[in-house]
């Protein structure tokens, strides 16, 4: 049989293509390289193995996280920051230029598709600019040194997480929004609640502001090992912990639980740890990696945010996650802000925390009426207690257990997710309109007129970017008309800063319009006009959600007040 070339041609098997290479920028610290783990774990539910997955981090951190690093990136290339700087006598020039040109070497033998910079750092947006990459998410710094963030949900996160404390994300879903993974079509894990014997505690952090002193948490393991005889705690932390940990298990009070009581703080490492919340644990403690370790193993878990944390940005990525915050009217506050009296510590008394801790080691979920059963409304009023829940977007949002109006933040929040989500994607979160106080109501009531005033200044800007453009296209434009026209669109960024300062609360929008104007697209003036009117249409459309969101909550309200006090009448 003679054989054609183009029966040779039909039967060749295809070469198998290349997997695109998708790098993340990852050099902050432990807890953050484990939301990017979360992060990339749901792009495999969505995307499988299409794409090599590279993360760049810190050697000192990703160590400890190695296997688990592996189990989700085919490949983790470390730095170690000591080797790239000048600090130290013994470190020379020619030294940390060959070490730099090598890791750039290193990193750029990997042909990468995308570099996504996950670390808004000012190294991490240095090292972005060494990679060579056909595409760049996140900041990295231009040519001229300026940082340049060209997607918005990177810009998005620049002005806002770093700038408010009015973010309703959490960071997991700011990392998989800015990737572009399908929050719909990722894995959805959710505590089990079942009696739980073991329970583990992380009372420590980075810094003291978040907190708890020792003898705090040595009543907390006391009342708790008192009420429970068949319990056991563990304090579990790094060696450099141990100094605080044994302050608590030596306490005198805790004498008579030595054999129920144990310090485990630098005897294991991360994935040991991990693998010793099991089925039988629990996980309590402050802000931590190990609060997000624990969310891996889907183990009850409670966390208590002080200081500055940001409970919406940071709660473990799984729903079932109780969070205890409280309502002192600085928390969060700034990592810079000076304190020294620590009220919001005071503002969650050790009685919530017992009681939440023993009604959730029972396998038994919180609600507004158990917790109610043992504490009085004294030791509940300065607490907020908050549980995880993946909304209908997919998205996790924090929901307060108990039933009562939602407070003027948490309004404002809910009413940001559905204003970004569906600018930036067009993601439809379905939810109900907030039911609110006469305190909330008059709040929203004043921030419509600095969203009237935003809303009426970013059509402004829109128009005079208008005018530059017809300017522009006629036969003999005129520069001083141009001028005139950029001159009135400087003069509408400089109001945008004065309504910041007249309605904080509406920073969000003015901070991501600022740093969407700095980052226009365009190399000559028409593109870069165009860039300036679409910046400023986003700004409008965003503000034109949030006052008619504020608009018809204050008119379902009002109507909702009236039918009550018309049912009182009656009676």
């Amino acid at each position: 049989m003679v054989v054609t070339n183009k029966d040779q041609i039909e039967n060749e098997i295809p070469p198998k293509a290349l997997k695109k290479t998708l790098a993340f920028v990852q050099i902050l610290r432990l807890g953050d390289i484990l939301q990017t783990i979360k992060m990339a774990q749901e792009l495999r539910v969505v995307h499988g193995d299409k794409f090599k997955l590279l993360l760049i981090a810190r050697k000192s951190f990703a160590t400890p996280l190695r296997e688990l690093i592996d189990s989700v990136f085919d490949e983790c290339i470390t730095i170690d920051l000591k080797d790239l700087t000048l600090k130290g006598d013994s470190v020379s020039l020619e030294n940390t230029l060959k070490n730099i040109k090598e890791l750039k070497a290193k990193i750029n033998s990997n042909v990468i598709e995308v570099c996504i910079n996950l670390s808004f750092s000012k190294s991490a947006n240095y090292l972005m600019s060494l990679i060579h990459a056909n595409n760049k998410i996140g900041p990295t710094y231009d040519e001229q040194a300026n940082i340049r963030i060209k997607d918005k949900w990177s810009q998005y996160l620049y002005a806002n997480v770093l700038e408010t404390n009015q973010n309703p994300f959490n960071l997991v879903d700011l990392f998989k929004l800015i990737v572009g993974v399908d929050h719909k079509q990722g894995k959805k894990e959710k505590i089990e609640f079942t009696p739980r014997k073991k329970v583990f505690i992380h009372p420590f952090t980075s810094d003291s502001k978040k907190r708890w002193n020792e003898s705090k948490w040595v009543e907390i393991i006391y009342k708790f090992l008192k009420d429970h005889e068949n319990k056991e705690v563990f304090i579990v932390g790094s060696d450099t912990d141990n100094e605080s940990a044994n302050k608590i298990t030596n306490n005198p009070l805790l004498k008579t639980f030595n054999d129920r009581l144990e310090n485990i703080c630098g005897k294991y490492s991360i994935n040991e740890l991990k693998n010793l919340l099991d089925e039988e644990s629990m996980f309590i403690g402050h802000d931590s990696m190990v609060s997000h370790l624990a969310s891996l193993q889907n183990v009850p878990i409670i966390t208590i945010s002080l200081g500055t944390v940001r409970p919406y940005e940071t709660t473990p990525y799984i729903e079932g996650v109780y969070n205890l915050s409280p309502k002192t009217k600085c928390f969060p506050c700034k990592p810079d802000t000076s304190c020294d009296f620590f009220q919001c510590h005071a503002d969650i008394p050790y009685q919530v925390v017992n009681e939440s801790l023993s009604i959730i080691s029972k396998g038994i979920e919180l609600t507004q009426e158990n917790l109610k059963e043992n504490l009085s409304h004294f030791h509940l009023n300065s607490t907020e207690i908050r549980k995880s829940e993946f909304n209908s977007a997919g998205l996790l949002t924090l929901n307060t257990v108990f039933k009562e109006d939602m407070t003027y933040n948490e309004t404002l929040n809910s009413f940001y997710t559905l204003a970004w989500t569906y600018l930036f994607n067009e993601i439809v979160v379905n939810q109900d309109y907030p039911k609110i106080s006469d305190k909330t109501h008059s709040l929203l009531a004043k921030d419509m007129q600095g969203l009237q005033q935003l809303y009426e200044l970013s059509e402004f800007g829109k128009k005079y970017s208008r005018y530059i453009l017809e300017e522009v296209s006629t036969e003999t434009p005129d520069i001083q008309k141009i001028k005139e026209h950029s001159n009135k669109v400087d003069e509408i960024d400089r109001l945008c800063d004065i309504i910041s300062e007249t309605y904080p609360q509406l920073r969000p929008l003015i901070n991501f319009g600022t740093i969407s104007r700095a980052n226009l697209h365009g190399e000559n003036l028409v593109e870069l006009t165009e860039s300036s009117f679409y910046s400023f249409h986003d700004l409008s459309n965003a503000t034109s959600i949030i006052y008619e969101l504020c608009e018809k909550t204050l008119t379902k309200n009002q109507i909702s007040k009236s039918k009550t006090n018309n049912e009182v009448s009656i009676r």
